[in-house]
């Protein structure tokens, strides 16, 4: 590995780190505003009392107690709008990774030069993965300077660590698509995928958290967006296993992916 696949990526894509984490941090400080001022929340808080606790759970929120502290009402919201964004930009960079560039032809003339499909596809993963990390650096990082700024009384660390918990999650939409995108040859049929994939996550963790049974616990467990609720931080609750288990369903993924991209006929 040369890392000139890599330093190329970071060139021409390194915007993408300032379009969505700006567009994040955005939503970050948008939330710390209603966190600012204790009444907006109560009222919130008021309003989702009349909700059943059932459908709280499928917003990720396990009790409405949660959304009455500042450090609660940021890291239920916000992680949760935000984690569907990043699955978004993971897709996104998914295709970016090989599918993209073997539709438009240009991966015909990349393997043509001195690098082999293994090495390539490597750094390609690793650069888009730098990029993800950039995007939620950069949200964190804004989303925290609302709230200093607007001196919200909320612990910057557990905000901070629940913010970059996401990260694991986009990492392994990006290398899902990824691996669609080299098994299925096809653009839009592995965009079609990838996109059922969130879809069902989403609809699997609302359901299951709202839920109880051996049905509900297993639809929960398979779904990525249970790794990545923020709120575990401000309880303490928080587990390593989760994140462990990510990166092993992660590095799985990128292993077939690869085996794929270097075994099959490229451009077919």
């Amino acid at each position: 590995m040369t890392g000139i696949v890599i330093r190329n990526t970071l060139r021409t894509s390194w915007k993408q780190i300032l379009y969505w984490g700006v567009g994040l941090g955005a939503l970050g400080l948008y939330i710390d505003f209603i966190a600012m001022s204790p009444d907006i929340i109560s009222g919130y808080a008021d309003i989702l009392k009349s909700m059943p606790p059932a459908m709280l759970k499928a917003f990720g929120v396990s009790g409405i107690e949660l959304l009455t502290t500042p450090e609660g009402w940021i890291v239920s919201v916000f992680v949760a709008e935000a984690a569907i964004f990043l699955s978004v930009f993971a897709v996104l960079a998914g295709l970016n990774i090989s599918a993209n560039d073997e539709q438009s032809g240009v991966m015909d003339v990349i393997l043509s030069l001195p690098i082999s499909r293994a090495a390539y596809l490597l750094e390609r993963w690793i650069g888009f993965a730098l990029i993800g990390l950039g995007v939620v650096v950069l949200c964190a990082l804004i989303t925290l300077a609302g709230i200093i700024g607007m001196n919200v009384d909320a612990p910057l660390d557990v905000i901070l660590k629940s913010i970059l918990n996401l990260y694991p999650a986009a990492l392994l939409v990006m290398t899902v698509t990824c691996l669609l995108a080299t098994a299925l040859r096809r653009r839009a049929v592995a965009v079609g995928v990838s996109a059922a994939f969130v879809v069902v996550s989403y609809l699997f963790n609302a359901l299951g958290a709202a839920a109880s049974g051996a049905i509900a616990d297993f639809m929960t467990g398979v779904s990525y967006f249970s790794y990545v609720e923020g709120e575990a931080f401000v309880i303490g609750a928080y587990d390593p296993i989760d994140s462990v288990i990510v990166f092993a369903a992660i590095l799985i993924g990128f292993v077939l992916s690869l085996r794929t991209f270097v075994s099959r006929d490229i451009g077919i």
